[in-house]
């Protein structure tokens, strides 16, 4: 080979080499996946027993640096924890505070993330005690963890929750209560604020636009990619969508930026993984 070459091919690696990091992506990208897995309810078709599987696989393949899940029973819980070895997770019974009903936990990549605080808020007048509050059909939750990412540093303030079904002034007040949280500060810095959820409300109803103006922004809207269908619920019909109305949200606070937006319809033989459609969104820190 002549030097010419020997320089050109040289060049060429050089290139190739300072190109990788772009291609593989912000390393401060954190991916947020936010799941309704349907409670297990014996009737359903398909069952809970043969959905499990296949979910534990979307979300291993997904892998998500956070992920939050609704309607989650401990037994639930379990197992997909067992599945997927590599998260940790917070999430209590909105029943009891304990083991006993369903759960919003959070869920977060043990090797990226340290974990600092965790706590549960009930949608009720009396948010620290297990309760049911206004017209709800159901007590429900807000889990909030708080971590600290180990890649840069950053504070993460994260919520996960669900919104009651029947309430309309459940919902409303719910929004209200996550709305006065003020995003956690430890040793003066600010934590950047991501919420998710089954809001069982959809774009422009009282409830979301209570969030909106608290200066959260649906992940959704200010993604320059957004990919799959518009609704979120599909009621165990794959060609469902809800009529194009989402009730499953992702909200982003100060400091963060959107790279992508995606609403997954993954089935099994022709049948869905749950009556939602996960969402998987892409977030990363907004460059001075």
């Amino acid at each position: 080979m002549t030097l010419a070459r020997s320089l050109s091919a040289l060049a060429a690696l050089v290139v190739l080499a300072t190109a990788l990091p772009a291609l593989a992506g912000d390393p401060a990208a954190i991916r947020v996946m936010s799941y309704n897995i349907r409670v297990d309810v014996p009737t359903d078709n398909p069952t809970w027993t043969e959905r499990r599987p296949h979910m534990a696989r979307q979300i291993a393949f997904t892998d998500p640096d956070l992920l939050g899940v609704q309607e989650a029973h401990s037994a639930m819980v379990q197992y997909l924890a067992d599945q997927l070895p590599g998260w940790d997770r917070y999430g209590v019974g909105r029943d009891d505070g304990g083991p006993v009903g369903e759960t919003t936990t959070l869920f977060w990549r043990r090797d990226r993330f340290d974990h600092l605080r965790s706590e549960t808020f009930w949608c009720s007048p009396t948010p620290e005690v297990p309760s049911k509050g206004w017209d709800a059909a159901y007590p429900r939750t807000v889990t909030r963890v708080v971590l600290r990412d180990r890649r840069d540093g950053r504070l993460l303030d994260v919520r996960n929750t669900h919104f009651d079904h029947v309430g309309v002034v459940a919902r409303e007040q719910c929004a209200a209560l996550v709305a006065a949280m003020p995003a956690v500060e430890i040793d003066g810095a600010p934590a950047q604020v991501i919420l998710m959820g089954d809001f069982n409300t959809g774009q422009g109803t009282p409830p979301y636009q209570r969030i909106l103006a608290t200066g959260l922004r649906d992940a959704r809207t200010v993604s320059p990619v957004v990919f799959g269908p518009d609704g979120t619920f599909n009621n165990f019909n794959l060609a469902s969508d809800n009529g194009g109305v989402a009730i499953d949200h992702v909200f982003i606070g100060d400091g963060l930026a959107v790279e992508r937006f995606g609403v997954l319809t993954d089935s099994f033989g022709g049948r869905v993984i749950s009556d939602h459609f996960p969402l998987v969104v892409d977030i990363v820190p907004v460059r001075p």
